[in-house]
C-alpha cells in the first residue's frame, strides 16, 4: 500500500542524511549537530528553487542544493573545526539553531511558521505526483550515494579521514592537511544532508520549520548508534529499524516513543557499541568457526564460493 511506499521512502532519505552524518563522525571523528539543520536548509533552498524557478528539472535540483549545501558547510566549517569535541558539538548546534530562527525570519520566502507548499518535481514536461514516482527517485538516488561512500572510503581522502578520526595529531605529523581533510569531511555530510532536505521536502509536499527543529537531530545520532558508527552499512541498518519500531510496538507506545529510543541507546551503547552490524559481523565469524549445520548452510547460501565448495 502508499503507507508502506511512504515508510520505505522515509527510510531511504534517513539513510542518506545519516550517511552523511556517518562520514563526518564514523569516518572522521567530527561531532556535529548540524545535520537537522541543513537538511532544513536543503529542503527550504531547493523548495524555494523550484517555486521561482519550476522549470529546473528534478536532476539539477538535486545538484544545486547538494553544492550549496556543502558551500554552506564549508563556510560554516572553516571556523567551527578549529575546535574538537565537545566545543565543536556545541558550535555546530548552534549554527543549527540558527539556521531554524532563519527560516522563521524570512517568512515573506520561507513561509515561517505557517509553512510553504512544495511544487513537484520536474523532469521535462514530466510532473512526479504519486508517492511511488517519488520512491523509485529516492531510491535511486539512495543507491547512488551508498556507492559514493563505498568508493572514497577506499580512497586517499577516506583512509586520511581514519588517520584524523584516529589521532589528529600522528595524521599531522603524516603530512596529512588535517584542516583540508576535516572541511572535505564537512561539506560530504552537508552535501548528503541538504539532498536528503529537498527529497524530504518533494515526499512532504508541504514544509515548516518544526518538522526539522524537534527530536529530529537526536534520531540521526540514534540511527547512527543502533546501526553502527564508521560502517558503511551502519546508517542502512539502523534506519530500517528505527523506521520500523513505531509501526512494529503499534499505538500502545505512541506516546512514549522517546523513552523507548532512550532505553534503545543506553542499551546498544552499553551492550553493543558496534551496533548492528557489530553484532552481524560476530554472527558471521562464530558461524564461520562451528563447523555445525548453521555454519554449513550460512556458507552455502551467504558467503561465497569457498563455502559451497566445502559443503559439496
Amino acid at each position: 500500500g502508499e503507507y508502506f511506499i511512504y515508510l520505505l521512502t522515509i527510510m531511504s532519505i534517513m539513510i542518506i542524511v545519516v550517511q552523511g552524518l556517518n562520514v563526518m563522525i564514523g569516518f572522521c571523528g567530527l561531532f556535529s549537530f548540524a545535520q537537522a539543520g541543513f537538511m532544513a536548509f536543503g529542503a527550504y533552498f531547493g523548495s524555494i528553487l523550484v517555486t521561482k524557478l519550476p522549470w529546473v528539472p528534478f536532476p539539477l535540483v538535486i545538484l544545486i542544493v547538494g553544492i550549496v549545501s556543502a558551500s554552506l558547510g564549508v563556510l560554516v566549517g572553516f571556523p567551527c573545526l578549529r575546535l574538537s569535541g565537545f566545543y565543536l558539538a556545541m558550535a555546530t548546534f548552534g549554527f543549527s539553531a540558527v539556521i531554524f530562527e532563519l527560516i522563521e525570519y524570512f517568512s515573506p520566502l520561507t513561509g515561517g511558521s505557517e509553512g510553504m507548499y512544495v511544487p513537484s518535481a520536474t523532469i521535462g514536461n514530466l510532473k512526479i505526483h504519486s508517492i511511488m514516482g517519488i520512491f523509485y527517485l529516492v531510491a535511486v538516488i539512495t543507491v547512488i550515494t551508498q556507492i559514493a561512500v563505498q568508493h572514497i572510503a577506499k580512497t586517499k581522502t577516506g583512509r586520511a579521514w581514519n588517520a584524523i578520526r584516529d589521532d589528529e595529531i600522528a595524521a599531522s605529523s603524516m603530512g596529512i592537511d588535517v584542516q583540508n581533510y576535516k572541511l572535505r569531511a564537512f561539506a560530504f555530510g552537508t552535501f548528503y544532508a541538504g539532498i536528503g532536505g529537498i527529497l524530504y521536502a518533494y515526499l512532504l509536499k508541504f514544509l515548516n520549520v518544526n518538522f526539522f527543529s524537534g527530536d529530529m537531530g537526536l534520531s540521526f545520532f540514534l540511527i547512527l548508534v543502533v546501526g553502527g558508527i564508521g560502517t558503511i552499512y551502519g546508517p542502512v541498518l539502523g534506519s530500517i529499524f528505527i523506521t520500523l519500531l513505531p509501526q512494529i510496538l503499534g499505538g500502545a507506545f505512541s506516546q512514549h516513543m522517546s523513552l523507548v529510543y532512550g532505553v534503545i541507546l543506553v542499551s546498544f551503547i552499553l551492550l553493543a557499541p558496534q551496533g548492528f552490524y557489530g553484532i552481524w559481523s560476530q554472527l558471521i565469524l562464530r558461524t564461520k568457526s562451528n563447523d555445525n549445520l548453521l555454519g554449513t548452510i550460512f556458507n552455502l547460501f551467504i558467503l561465497n564460493k569457498k563455502g559451497r565448495e566445502k559443503y559439496e
